[in-house]
């Protein structure tokens, strides 16, 4: 935009000078070869203004643009996550069961390495608890109902080395794969993984907060697995932990091969 001034430093003619920029303006002012009160004009206005209510207007036109380029970022921003989260699709209850019985499956293949490791090195005597869960076994199978049946199963020697065991592997393996990985093996085999209610990545903090109330829904088991279950009713297929932990987990959804090779193709 071409901008007039008036030199007051002329006395005599035409004191009209330009047309110059904003920028040119701004350098005479620093130069102070125009003050505040100096008179400029630009095609479009009806009279002469000061400088000093150019610049006023100059200030007030960019932060009009800035904030209008800030709202339309965050309601782009807001559009982009919205559509995002409308593209989720939540794992179900009957998917993540078989993630679940795949990591068991897999944890309990690590436990009996583990076992038979320690048997081998004589820190435990494996054949020694086999024989007393039989016995165990034989006791209460003729008597379910019989009393101190818990008792009895830990005081079997050996078992609460086995069960300690067992701990120890589960939480390595749902802490760490979780923490690091945002899935198990289990629920990578099924395209699955978990994240923040947010939709950010999981962390281990967060993995170590879901996999403690993790223990509490699986202590639901004995009340017909009601932490799993409710995943069946819940719009984003929660289980008892994930409400806690603020955790959900999803579909990894597949990348689309043939729309990767008609790109490839167009780029030719």
């Amino acid at each position: 935009m071409n901008w007039f001034y008036i030199d007051e430093s002329i006395l005599e003619g035409d004191r009209r000078q330009g047309p110059v920029s904003f920028e040119d303006l701004q350098m005479l002012h620093s130069k102070q070869q125009i003050h505040e009160n100096s008179l400029v004009w630009h095609k479009g206005l009806d009279n002469w203004i000061t400088w000093k209510e150019a610049l006023d207007a100059e200030v007030a036109s960019h932060s009009e643009e800035d904030e209008r380029m800030l709202r339309e970022t965050v309601e782009a921003i807001l559009k982009e996550r919205i559509e995002e989260f409308q593209k989720k699709t939540f794992a179900g209850f009957f998917v993540r069961a078989g993630a679940i019985i795949i990591d068991w499956f897999i944890i309990a293949m690590l436990w009996k390495l583990g076992v038979h490791i320690l048997d081998w090195t004589n820190l435990i005597d494996f054949n020694t608890v086999v024989e007393a869960s039989n016995a165990f076994i034989d006791k209460y199978s003729a008597d379910p109902m019989a009393a101190n049946l818990s008792n009895e199963f830990m005081s079997i020697p050996g078992m609460t080395d086995l069960l300690g065991i067992w701990f120890i592997i589960q939480t390595l393996y749902f802490v760490g794969f979780n923490g690091f990985l945002s899935a198990t093996p289990g629920k990578f085999l099924l395209h699955l993984k978990i994240e923040r209610a947010d939709g950010s990545k999981l962390k281990l903090s967060g993995a170590i907060v879901r996999y403690i109330f993790s223990l509490l829904t699986q202590a639901t088991l004995v009340f017909y697995g009601i932490g799993y279950v409710i995943a069946v009713i819940d719009p984003k297929k929660r289980a008892l932990h994930d409400f806690f932990a603020r955790t959900q987990v999803i579909h990894i959804r597949k990348k689309n091969a043939d729309s990767d090779e008609n790109k490839d193709l167009n780029k030719d």
